[in-house]
């Protein structure tokens, strides 16, 4: 159908453009469509048509181009971006008194915001003002009133915020356009378009009522015949609806509307689909189609993208189709565009896609925002992870997971101050601790001068800035840490979008506070601090999409439905067409005006008629797919229209894979390979260097898989004496070891490896509450000091209980004030410690005295906190032993909490402090993985020769519980010899278990002896212990990294 102002019609519209193309004269015809991509293809169409492609001038516009254009004739036009528009909607709501809508003064979420934006911008396309939104609040009552009367408020402030900044939106430019007299209208076209006497628009579906102005307007000018080619069928309103009510609103404008089927697009199916297609009337399939449509159907998204990957790469190779002569389309290609670029990738199909990528998605841009974060927050730990986790910005002091361990063990949250004043502190301590982290000055030192050298980056925005100078420092920060080079250096298989994200960014923000510098008087004498600028730009980011520049005829194109209306390609591929995806579901606005919003059968109406639109772009075949499940689980069914058009004439079978022998990508082959453990299938590659390669992993990988324990390289087993390993373990060779890493080593040789070698630590959250190592170093200090203080002063506890108990109150206190300085304590772990309620008979420190009280036995607490090996005590002074050799190839180093002895006897017990009051049992001491009891016993009877020069016998190891829970608090003895304790054995009993302790402590040196050999040996196999998920899978951070999983599976 043709729309047209004109009496009369000529059915040779077409080939009097025809004709003009053909002899030179592209300029006398200025052709209007839809999307700026059908103006590309009608350019080159026509080139290619042209003598000797060659042409200069071929006038080709959409509609806003054109009205952007003659706008612009005299006065340049300042359009606003999308993250300009975010910014000012933000700064209408805050202008505005609000009750609905009050929480978003402050922030508004970001779902709620481009939402509003959007249809704001549809009120602009539409003609549509803030007085007609408000003259139309009669209809409406209650809390409906009342959110789109404040809606209607935000909605005439941002229109005047865009007039104070002289900034325009598309509806803006068409509307001002509109204004223009007829004659000014006619000269500013003559400018632009001196030669054209045909305006010909066509590919549309749809026009706003400003669009039908201007194109009255067009049609009125003098010396131009306007002609608007609709596709419409009379006879099938299921599918034509809304183009009959475009035809109505011309008409009414003075159009007359005449019969033109228009030229033939090479689809064989567009007449018969025009006619049939969602017609209410019934007719007998076609099969006569069957050849053209065909159905791909996929197990979820990723398998059917894999599926039309499959079937281009045939195409490809067997039809030598060129790849710019198929096309893959979706509706919502959101859903796509990540696994499009992953399984292309993969399967070695150049493509084009076109999907608009969002800015706050991309790293670089990330990681400037994160920068920012960091100052804004005064160092929050979470914002200073994300910078030293970014690979923009990588620590040189010292390793990321060191600035993350330091953190969650110093428990700081935030505050640059906080960070200095914490390490500062464990700098300068002498006290020494097994804690490797804690323990390392100069590790200590190096994350403090991380901390300060990012400070020191970032203290240019510390103090509040005008809108110049804030992106003036954020544009120098970026070339202060060399972001171009880096994202050139980094980028692999995204440099161009990389690159991109980051030229947007620098363009976005620039433009950005240079506009938002209008909306004062002296803007240089306006200041905001950090979080004021980073509330935009955060906005603005999440609001700012860009495109990668399109490569014209390069790979397969990828692109959505609107954006393929009027081309043509050969082959189409139509994914994802279930519900949900096409047709969407209808969801009413919930922030528009009832009489504003679309209704659910418009909506409907307009997407099957996009429908129709993708189905004729296709000349050859046509395939049409749809995933049955979203993931693993969620069922999706097909697309209604599917449906619809299988009612018309059949669809060709669910399309298989019959090559069976066909490997469409390199993965495949390995996958193939691997899966039949048939190395022959590796012959089909070409590169020598590639199938010796993988020849080699099939071997180590068949080698670890059917002897996961044999001494070999990829077992585990690493040559300590080879050249690049010696350096690695060197250190392990005659060092001190502490307890810890002996039983790590004894669970799981691989584990050993990942934390103590290699130094991989999982992330740690800092907590603000102590931990419970914290707390157990606090109890040990108070007890500590206590015993010693009731020995020095030779207390009785006995006769001088409440003595006694004033002065561990006391201790306590003392050491809890002195933490609150550098950590902080919760209020119910100092209930704990001091007493609940106020209760001090119902705390730790009273249990523990009531504990000491019931003593009965000979034993006198004699040593406290005794270190041994290369460790200080808390007077900071040198271990009593500074080597502890157990063998000759083994030195130990730990500290015992305490050793009672009873003189008389010559005997002694060893006392190990725990929160929780786990004891060993049997079970693990013979395994070696619980070595703490034996080595102590073995550790306390060489201090107590060194200390006293008299030998003393191992009568107990004991667990003192310090668990805040009357049943669990106490010692437990760690029994070795029918299961009784020695305080509650006869004499000859006494013998037994003193006897059973000497052979337990020999027992674990030789364990000891065997797993430092190992270490030393570079031994790091999986745990063998047979039940290793208990005693270690369980709980261990690595598990996404160890290949136990795949022994256990066989």
């Amino acid at each position: 159908m043709i729309l047209t102002k004109k009496r009369s019609f000529s059915d040779a519209l077409l080939k009097v453009i025809e004709d003009k193309i053909l002899n030179g004269k592209t300029n006398e015809v200025l052709h209007l469509v839809p999307t700026n991509r059908k103006a590309r293809a009608l350019k080159k169409e026509i080139i290619d048509k042209t003598p000797a492609r060659a042409v200069s001038i071929i006038p080709i516009e959409t509609i806003f181009t054109l009205a952007e254009k003659l706008f612009s004739v005299e006065v340049p036009l300042s359009l606003a971006s999308d993250a300009a528009s975010s910014v000012l909607l933000k700064k209408a709501f805050q202008k505005n008194q609000l009750e609905y809508f009050r929480s978003f003064s402050k922030t508004i979420p970001q779902g709620s915001l481009d939402r509003i934006k959007n249809l704001f911008s549809e009120y602009k396309r539409n003609g549509i003002t803030s007085e007609y939104l408000l003259r139309d609040l009669g209809k409406t009552g209650g809390t409906e009133k009342q959110k789109l009367s404040e809606l209607a408020k935000v909605y005439d402030s941002y229109c005047e915020l865009f007039r104070q900044l002289d900034l325009y939106e598309i509806g803006d430019v068409i509307r001002e356009v509109n204004e223009f007299s007829l004659n000014d209208t006619a000269e500013r076209f003559r400018i632009l378009f001196p030669s054209v006497k045909i305006i010909y628009a066509f590919g549309y579906s749809e026009f706003t009522n400003p669009e039908i102005s201007l194109l009255k307007k067009l049609s009125e000018l003098p010396g131009e015949d306007l002609y608007i080619h609709l596709d419409y069928q009379r006879n099938n309103r299921g599918l034509f609806s809304a183009v009959e009510e475009v035809k109505d609103k011309f008409e009414k404008e003075g159009f007359y509307s005449y019969p033109f089927t228009g030229k033939d697009n090479g689809n064989k199916l567009s007449g018969y689909l025009s006619r049939y297609l969602f017609n209410e009337k019934k007719i007998k399939k076609k099969n006569s189609y069957e050849d053209a449509v065909a159905l791909i159907v996929g197990k979820n998204r990723e398998d059917e993208i894999i599926q039309i990957a499959k079937k281009i790469k045939t195409l490809l190779a067997e039809k030598n189709v060129p790849p710019n002569a198929v096309c893959v389309a979706f509706h919502l290609i959101q859903n796509y565009s990540g696994i499009i670029r992953d399984v292309f990738l993969q399967y070695g199909i150049p493509f084009n896609l076109t999907d608009r990528f969002s800015l706050n998605t991309f790293n670089p841009v990330i990681s400037v925002i994160n920068l920012l974060e960091v100052m804004a927050t005064d160092f929050y730990h979470k914002a200073v992870f994300r910078v030293f986790s970014s690979e923009y910005y990588q620590p040189v002091n010292a390793q990321s997971s060191d600035i993350y361990q330091v953190a969650s063990k110093l428990r700081i949250i935030s505050g640059y101050q906080t960070w200095i004043t914490h390490i500062n502190h464990f700098i300068d301590e002498e006290n020494e601790t097994e804690d490797e982290i804690l323990s390392n000055k100069n590790l200590l030192s190096s994350v403090k001068k991380e901390i300060e050298s990012l400070y020191s980056l970032l203290k240019k925005f510390e103090e509040p800035m005008t809108l110049r100078q804030f992106p003036e420092r954020l544009l120098a920060l970026i070339h202060e840490l060399d972001f171009p080079v880096k994202v050139l250096k980094l980028s692999k298989e995204y440099e161009e979008e990389n690159i991109k994200s980051l030229t947007t960014f620098i363009e976005m923000f620039s433009d950005l506070f240079e506009q938002l510098q209008l909306e004062y008087e002296q803007p240089e004498s306006q200041k905001f601090p950090l979080k004021y600028f980073l509330n935009h730009l955060k906005t603005a980011v999440a609001s700012t999409r860009f495109n990668i520049k399109e490569r014209p005829g390069y790979g397969v194109l990828v692109s959505n439905f609107e954006e393929i209306r009027g081309l043509n390609f050969d082959y189409v591929f139509l994914g994802g067409l279930c519900d949900g995806d096409f047709p969407t579901r209808f969801s009413p606005e919930i922030f528009s005006y009832e009489s504003f919003s679309e209704s659910e059968n418009k909506h409907v109406t307009r997407e099957r008629f996009l429908f129709y639109q993708t189905l004729q772009t296709c000349s050859k075949r046509l395939y049409l797919s749809y995933p049955l499940y979203e993931g693993t689980k969620k069922e999706l069914s097909p697309s209604s229209f599917l449906v619809d058009l299988k009612k018309i004439f059949e669809v060709d079978k669910v399309l298989i894979n019959k090559n069976e022998g066909y490997i469409y990508a390199f993965s495949e082959l390995i996958q193939k390979a691997a899966a039949q453990n048939n190395m022959e299938l590796l012959l089909n590659i070409k590169s020598e260097n590639e199938k010796e390669i993988l020849h080699e992993k099939f071997l180590i990988d068949k080698t670890r898989r059917e002897h996961p324990f044999e001494a070999f390289a990829y077992n585990g087993f690493i040559d300590a004496a080879a050249e690049h390993t010696a350096g690695l373990l060197e250190k392990y060779s005659g060092s001190d070891y502490s307890i810890s890493q002996l039983e790590l080593y004894a669970k799981c040789p691989f584990q050993f490896f990942l934390k103590r070698i290699l130094k991989l630590t999982p992330f740690e959250e800092p907590s603000e509450e102590l931990e419970p190592m914290e707390m157990g170093l606090l109890l040990h200090a108070i007890l500590e000091q206590f015993m010693k203080t009731v020995k020095k002063e030779n207390l009785n506890l006995q006769f001088e209980k409440e003595k006694a108990s004033q002065l561990l109150f006391a201790i306590a206190k003392d050491k809890i004030d002195k933490l609150s300085v550098h950590s902080s304590l919760s209020f119910w772990e100092k209930e704990k410690i001091l007493g609940v309620n106020g209760s001090k008979n119902d705390s730790i420190l009273s249990l523990f005295l009531e504990k000491e009280l019931a003593r009965t036995d000979n034993f006198e607490a004699a040593f406290f906190e005794v270190p041994f090996g290369r460790l200080r005590n808390d007077d900071g002074q040198k271990s009593t032993i500074l080597s502890l050799n157990l063998t000759s190839n083994a030195k130990l180093r730990g500290k015992i909490d305490r050793i009672d002895i009873n003189f008389d006897e010559k005997y002694f017990k060893v006392y190990d402090y725990k929160l929780s009051g786990k004891k060993p049992n049997e079970e693990d001491l013979q395994l070696g993985i619980s070595l703490q009891i034996p080595l102590y016993l073995f550790a306390a009877q060489q201090i107590l020769q060194n200390e006293l020069n008299e030998t003393f016998l191992p009568a107990a190891g004991i667990i003192y519980s310090l668990k805040f829970s009357r049943e669990d608090f106490g010692p437990d003895e760690v029994k070795t010899v029918n299961r009784k304790s020695y305080g509650k054995a006869g004499a000859e009993t006494r013998d037994k278990i003193i006897q059973a302790n000497q052979d337990l402590i020999s027992h674990s040196l030789k364990k000891i002896d065997a797993l430092i050999t190992g270490i030393s040996a570079g031994v790091y196999h999986l745990s063998k212990l047979e039940k290793r998920e208990e005693k270690v899978c369980r709980l261990c951070s690595f598990k996404s990294v160890c290949r136990i999983q795949e022994i256990e599976d066989g």
